[in-house]
This record gives structure tokens, sequence and C-alpha cells, in this order.
């Protein structure tokens, strides 16, 4: 695929690996950078080359950051890039957002095929350790020999540690079964905690972060609801990819299963979010999913 005249006009500085991303024809791609490289440049460039080609229209695009700030960051890069360039078609379709904003989106848009009812509430990360605390009885339980769970000591810190396993199995699909069924007993109970939390979020039509991801990916894996939600998304382009856990990572090669169009950008030696489960392995082994796939 070729550069755009109006971005070479405009752009005429990019280096070739800016050239070799901006220009990518149609299937995989991962571009490792490191920071102040251009990576997001490159990123918003090509999106704007793939709509000035009429390779897609904007509804047919999602770009995918990490946090609202770098979303909101992307959006304003786009639009400004786009009066640059002259693209004058309305961007107001684009999907530019966090991962967790694009599962709402999907939730909201076929949430009768989800356990949660109208109007149900997304907890932060405050908010989930409040609702754990206002079903403390319920989630955790009585201390047994001073320790909740047979691990903390007080409550606090029983609520805060549980999450953080509630957040873990979800985010990396670990299975409850096996660990209801594992000789340590910490595990089991942490099992039945944690099945007590899910089913008491769902009785009280509430999500976390994690969950509105697990919900997600339940959709996109069952094969009616994977057309639907993607029939209409051609291209999907996710920047920090080294900051994706598995549960992001598999929703996100679901997403493009039939067009198979996903471009990641990250860098290898920096992970942001490994305390919320990220694995650089993603970025790593992405190649591998994708046989041929290139790498700049």
């Amino acid at each position: 695929m070729t550069i755009a005249p109006e971005i070479l006009k405009h752009y005429p500085e990019l280096n070739p690996a800016q050239r070799e991303v901006i220009r990518h024809h149609d299937g995989p791609l991962v571009v490792i950078a490191g920071p102040g490289s251009g990576k997001t440049y490159s990123i918003v460039l090509r999106a704007l080359n793939l709509l000035l080609l009429n390779k897609a229209e904007p509804h047919q695009m999602v770009l995918c950051t990490f946090t609202e700030k770098a979303a909101f960051e992307m959006r304003d890069r786009i639009s400004t890039t786009a009066r640059k360039v002259g693209f004058g078609s309305d961007l107001s379709e684009l999907h530019v957002s966090t991962i967790h904003g694009l599962c709402n989106q999907f939730i909201s848009q076929h949430r009768h095929h989800t356990q949660l009812g109208n109007n149900y509430e997304t907890l932060d990360e405050l908010t989930q350790l409040l609702f754990i605390f206002e079903h403390f009885d319920e989630i955790i339980g009585a201390p047994e020999n001073d320790r909740f769970l047979g691990r903390w000591k007080t409550k606090w810190t029983a609520i805060e540690g549980a999450r953080n396993y509630f957040d873990k199995i979800t985010e990396e699909l670990v299975g409850v079964d096996q660990l209801a069924a594992s000789a340590a007993p910490f595990l089991r109970l942490i099992a039945d905690a944690y099945r007590t939390y899910q089913a008491t979020l769902y009785a009280n039509n509430r999500v976390d972060f994690a969950h509105l991801q697990r919900i997600t990916l339940d959709l996109l894996q069952d094969e009616v609801q994977r057309k639907a939600l993607t029939s209409d998304i051609r291209y999907v382009l996710v920047d920090e990819y080294q900051g994706t856990n598995t549960v992001q990572e598999q929703l996100l090669l679901k997403l493009t299963t039939h067009s198979r169009n996903l471009c990641v950008v990250g860098d290898e030696d920096q992970s942001l979010y490994r305390f919320r489960g990220a694995t650089v392995r993603n970025i790593l082994e992405f190649p591998q999913r994708f046989p041929n796939c290139p790498v700049i």
C-alpha cells in the first residue's frame, strides 16, 4: 500500500521505519519502539492514511490505548492531523478509547446477551473496594484463627488482598474450578470467595473493570455475537500493547479474527501496567500468533 500524497506533502520528515508503518498493507503488524520515537504519531498517520486511501470509513476503525488521558490526546492528534492533511469527512464515528471503554460500548449494545441488567454500574478501583466492604460478610466471611481467608489480619487488608486476587483470576482467565480443587487451602478459600463476589456483582447489577473485559470476551467467543460485534470493524490499532494482560490480548485477537488487521505498537522494555497483570510476553510473542507477521 502506498502513502497518500497529502501525508507525504505535510510530513516530509518521516523516517524509513515510520513510512513502513504508515504504508503497511492489510494484515497483522507489530511495531517495537521506545519512548519519544514517534510510535503514537505513526499510528495516527497510519489511521489517516487508511482513511485517505478509502481503505476504511471512520466507523470501521478502532484505536485503543490504556488511559482516558492518552485516548483524549490521541483523538486530539487525529483531529489536528486530519485538518492538516485536508481530510474533511466526519471523524465522530471513529472509535478511539481505552479497551475498557470499548468493552463498555459493546456490552451496552448487546447487554441482553450478558448477565447484566439495564443501567448497570461499572465499579472503579475505589468503588470496587467499597463494594467488597459492603458485602464483606458474604464474600470474605468471618476470620478463623484471627485470619480472614486464612491470610489477612484486618478487614481492609483482606478487602484489598482479595480484590487483587479477584482481578487476577478474571484478567488472567484462571479456571476457578481448578482453584477450588487445589490442595492448597488458601486457593480453595479464594475460589469460593471469588464465586460469591462474582454472583454478588451480578445480583446487584454491578461490574468491575476486569469483568467488563471478560464479559466482552465471552460475547466474542460466541460465533453469532462475534459476527454482530465485528462485522463492521476493518482495522484495529493498539498503542502501548506491552501493557495488555491475558484477557485483553484474547479480546483483541477475537476482535480481529475475520479481518486479521491488528496493528500493535509498544516497547518491549517497558511494561507500564505489570501491577495490573500486564505482561511484556504479549508483544514479544505477537508474531507467533500470526505467521509471517511483519515486525518494524
